[in-house]
């Protein structure tokens, strides 16, 4: 929802919200990430509001490195029986900065271990970093912590077979890897999103994030209807896929943008 939110023209009420995460939950959807509650009040309500009627899934929202943001979600995911901190840290950078941004990395992660054991690292323009660097920080999140490791293409610019090298490479050099579920989350500004998101499973990647009729920033996210389609050719999906249809519906209506 989160990203689905920052679709040009998109903004989703409380109730609205609270109708998706209902939907998201009976499919089988094992995590729903709300907002952005460090930035947008609206989010941290909506957060809050969610994270009382949601029981199985997780409800995650997300944070940069500064501390606020983070004790912002922590404090919004509180009334949820599963809750998840999403920090996000730009990775493509000056090499001037790896020192200061692992420190980040360590500081952030160990924070928000504070409040809550299930927390996300995320790589920021992960495909446009130096892939060392980027596998040295990756060691570093999972030694500080965070149990769930994303890989995006935050700009929608790899190509399939350049995204599954790099993951390969993660795999491959990433000493801790297997202390940690490795993620992707790729967006479509090249139309690469879908094919994106599902070559990572061969080697090791174990959730997808996506979004229902593909909204997202820009051109948008990997599609989830289309995900598990592609998913259900090859691996036995426990979701409810009867009710993803009513989803895209019901985001259809909300956002007055049709799939």
């Amino acid at each position: 929802m989160r990203d689905g939110e920052l679709t040009p023209g998109v903004s989703m009420n409380l109730q609205e919200k609270m109708s998706i995460a209902t939907l998201l939950e009976a499919i089988g959807v094992d995590v729903v990430e709300v907002g952005y509650p460090g930035r947008y009040e609206k989010d941290f309500q909506e957060i809050f509001a969610i994270s009382k009627i949601i029981k199985n899934s997780v409800i995650c929202g997300l944070a940069s490195s500064n501390r606020a943001e983070i004790t912002s979600v922590a404090e919004a995911i509180k009334p949820a029986p599963r809750g998840r901190i999403n920090i996000f840290t730009p990775v493509n950078l000056n090499s001037k900065l790896y020192k200061q941004t692992l420190s980040e990395i360590t500081a952030s992660i160990s924070l928000a271990k504070n409040y809550c054991e299930d927390v996300e690292w995320n790589a920021f323009d992960a495909t446009r970093s130096e892939p060392a660097f980027l596998c040295e920080a990756v060691e570093v999140a999972i030694s500080s912590g965070a149990t769930t490791i994303t890989i995006p293409d935050s700009l929608g610019l790899a190509k399939p077979e350049e995204f599954l090298q790099l993951l390969k490479t993660i795999f491959h050099r990433v000493s801790n890897i297997d202390k940690a579920i490795v993620a992707v989350h790729c967006h479509d500004d090249l139309g690469m999103a879908l094919e994106n998101s599902m070559v990572g499973l061969s080697c090791g990647v174990r959730q997808i994030e996506c979004s229902i009729n593909g909204l997202g920033a820009r051109k948008g996210n990997a599609d989830l209807k289309e995900l598990v389609r592609r998913i259900s050719e090859t691996y036995q999906v426990n979701m409810d896929t009867s009710l993803i249809s009513q989803a895209s519906e019901l985001v259809t209506q909300i956002t007055g943008i049709t799939h």
